[in-house]
This record gives structure tokens, sequence and C-alpha cells, in this order.
């Protein structure tokens, strides 16, 4: 259900989305928005089919192509967390026939699981065989008998370096690892969990007449022809997956469950995986863009927002969300390469986010609560040599280290001190010493005259009253 800044913002969505189908000649596009773990809003413009005039609705299903990349990240992390490989494993290790690919640059052993997740192993971006322009797609043993005239062509860690080959030897990991399937293992352990009823490899006789039509841009004329289909076969894990936005709705919401907990039911990955999945990898040199593992993300402003696309014959996909603000938008078109239309996403997340920074309640009169007495003689000015100051405060019902003064250099502050079973030992929640203890020194008659942290010695300098 819209929210009161969506319901501001409908009438210019809905208007923004019109002008980018009627600018592009885009023949249909359905179009959610996530808050939190609902499809808060859904609108579907122009025709999922040509022919019929059918209008697209949130369980039109359509050909996601790249974004079933962020799945096979899914199904490595389980594997990785079951203990079956690591993400600086070799790919070799887990594929010995991987050995006969030729290292033009780099080396066979560098292309690890990790690099491949993040797209900086070095390998070509295909298979050397058949494929996009063919319409026909190696299968899977066809990409391993390629393997001799596979080549790495840069160096490790160089640059970024997209590869389609590299997600369907994940794939094969998949596999080999868990003994099913890669598309058996995908829907069991993470489609079905997930509730995604209508999310699928192959299209069944009962989905079917929900899918979009895909369509080919066509110069010199209005009307797009119809795309033909061409299944990924051998590197399925690369981009088969078919789903729609109330799926994709679900899969962005899982996104938000950092703090799930341990892995279980719908939470398919535990909490700190997910976490560690949208943790950058690699940030580009001028800061704009970095590589999650299987996400990508993208820095406009102050916000970071992490996306992946999809495109296949008739298809393009956006999928985009902003972790902080618990918020997505997901954009399915039926025309590939559109001429325009897939940065709509990403507009529409600005849009909703930046409204909502509008709307957000100015800071409240803060609770001027009493210190507790036990808690007093902590606070006041610290030293330690060489001359690094900082200040211990109690502010919003907390033991905090803060800078002091005007020092540019405090050392551990900001940071919050967690109590412990001990009087005399506290916890440092974040920064430098993030998880270390600091144990205080305490005099005769009760007063705190120091604190050891880090191998410094921190003196009290003002005793409080």
């Amino acid at each position: 259900m819209a929210d009161g800044v969506l319901r501001e913002l409908i009438p210019e969505i809905e208007g923004l989305a019109e002008t980018k189908v009627a600018e592009y000649r885009i023949p249909g596009l359905a179009l959610g928005i996530i808050r939190d773990q609902e499809l808060a809003w859904f609108e579907g413009f122009g025709c999922a089919d040509l022919d019929s005039d059918r209008k697209p609705d949130a369980h039109t299903i359509a050909r996601v192509a790249s974004v079933t990349k962020t799945f096979t990240t899914t199904a490595i992390m389980q594997l990785r967390d079951g203990g079956k490989l690591g993400l600086d494993d070799p790919l070799v290790q887990h594929i010995p026939e991987f050995e006969k690919v030729r290292a033009r640059c780099g080396t066979v052993d560098g292309v690890t699981i990790r690099r491949l997740l993040t797209h900086r192993s070095g390998l070509v971006t295909e298979s050397p065989t058949h494929g996009w322009g063919a319409l026909r797609f190696p299968s899977r043993e066809e990409v391993l008998e390629k393997l001799p005239e596979t080549e790495v062509v840069i160096p490790q860690d160089s640059a970024w370096k997209y590869s389609n080959l590299g997600f369907g030897l994940l794939g094969e990991v998949v596999y080999r690892l868990s003994g099913q399937p890669y598309t058996e293992y995908v829907h069991e352990h993470i489609i079905e969990p997930l509730n995604l009823t209508s999310s699928v490899f192959d299209l069944t006789d009962e989905l079917r007449p929900h899918f979009f039509v895909g369509y080919n841009p066509t110069p010199y004329q209005d009307r797009p022809e119809r795309a033909p289909y061409a299944h990924l076969d051998g590197i399925s894990a690369a981009g088969q997956l078919h789903s729609t936005v109330s799926d994709l709705a679900k899969w962005v919401s899982f996104q938000f469950r950092t703090d799930g907990g341990d892995r279980g039911g719908a939470q398919v990955l535990s909490g700190s995986t997910l976490a560690e999945i949208q943790r950058p990898q690699y940030v580009e040199p001028d800061w704009s863009a970095g590589q999650c593992l299987g996400w990508r993300t993208t820095r406009i402003g102050d916000r970071v927002y992490h996306n992946h696309g999809g495109g296949i014959h008739g298809f393009g996909t956006q999928v985009w969300f902003n972790a902080p603000g618990r918020t997505g938008v997901v954009l399915l078109i039926n025309m590939w390469p559109p001429h325009g239309g897939l940065e709509l996403a990403q507009e529409v997340l600005e849009m909703i986010l930046e409204e909502d920074e509008a709307a957000a309640p100015q800071s409240e009169q803060p609770k001027l609560d009493p210190t507790p007495e036990a808690l007093v003689r902590f606070l006041g000015h610290y030293r330690a040599e060489p001359g690094i100051d900082v200040d211990i405060e109690y502010r919003d019902g907390r033991l905090r280290l803060a800078g002091h003064g005007k020092s540019a250099y405090s050392l551990h502050a900001p940071a919050e001190l967690e109590p412990t079973e001990r009087e005399d030992e506290w916890v440092v929640r974040g920064g430098r010493a993030s998880g270390e203890r600091a144990v205080f020194t305490v005099g005769e008659d009760g007063r705190v005259l120091s604190y050891e942290l880090g191998a410094f010695v921190f003196k009290k300098y003002v005793i409080a009253k």
C-alpha cells in the first residue's frame, strides 16, 4: 500500500513513465516500488503483447537476464556458508578441467570464486562457441570442451571485466558441490523458500499465458519485431531466469533482511552473509561505482544504490535498491536494447528518497535524562601520550568516546562504550577499536584514574564532580 510520500509522487512517476514509453517507443513497461517488505505500488504501461493490447501487470513474466547473477551469487554463498567452498578458492580447485584455459595475461590459478563474483578475474566475456549471433548458446558439455580455447585476457584485479562465462562456470560449481543441476538447486534452495511463485528457468504451460512478448527494436519503422527466444543452456547461471515485478519485489525485500539472523526458511542467507554480499569488494578510482558480490553499487551524491540490470533478446530489466532507505524499484521493459527508458528505475528511486528526506520530521527536543550516579565517575577529559585527547560523555543513554574540544585527532573516537559483566571493563563499539575492551583503573577512593585501550593508557585529566 502506498505511503504518504508515494501517494504524493504517483502522478509524477506515472507521467515520467508515460513519457519514456512515448519518447522511446517502448512496447510495454512494468514498474514496481518496494518499501521494506512489500510491493507498495505497481503500474503497467503500454502493452505486454502488441497483438492483443494486453497491459502488463505485476504478475506478467519476463526474462530478467543477468539479474539471474544475483541468485547465482546467493547459491554460491549458501555453499560457502555450508563449508563447501571458500571465496578465494581458485576455480580450478572445483573444476579441474579449467587448468586447460590459456592465460594470455594473469594466471589460471588467479581466477577465483570471489573474482568471478565481482568480474575481476580477467576471463573472457563469453565462451568461444556459438551464442548471441547464432541464437543458440553452448551446452554445459560444450562450455567444458571449449576450455582449452578459452582465455584469461587481462591481469586479475586490473579492471572490471564482465563475464557471462564466469557466472556460467559458477553454475557448474553449484552443480558439482551440491549434486543438483544449477537450476534445480536455485529453485529448491532460493526460489521456493522465498515463495517466488512465478520465477522459473523454463516457462511452464501454466505460466506461459502470463508471458511478456519480447521485441527487438527495428530501424526505419515504428513497430518493433517479435524477438527470437534463445535458451542460455550451459550458461543459464548467467541469465536464464524468468520472473515478475511481484517476485522481484520479494527478492528486493529479502535484501533488506541483513538483521534476519541465521539462515532458515525465507531467510535463505544469514543476515551477516547478506550484509557481506552487499559490501563493496572493489571501488572505481573516482568512487562513483563499486562491485559487491553479485550486486553493483552506484554512488550518486551522498547516497549509494545497489543495482543489477539485465538484457536479452526482447527484454530489459533494472533492479535498484537503497539499503538505508529500505526502498527499491523494479523495472521490466519488453524490448531490448531499448532506445532509452531503463534509467527510469534510478530516477524514480532518487525521486522517492529525496522526498523521504524532505518529509522527515525535524529533530525532536532531546530528552535531558540525568546521568546514572554509577556512571558519573567515568565522565571527563582523558589524555594518552604523546598528547591524544578524548572525552568520555554520557549522551542519549550511553557512555561515549568523543573528540576533545577542537582536537582534530582523538584516535578511538567517536565510539560507544558497551557495559560488560565487570564494572571496570567496557567494549568499544565503532571506530578503530571496535570490539576491543577499555579497562579502567579505579583508585581506593572509587575515583576513575585512567583506562587502557589498544596499548594506550588514557589518564583522566579532568575529574567530573
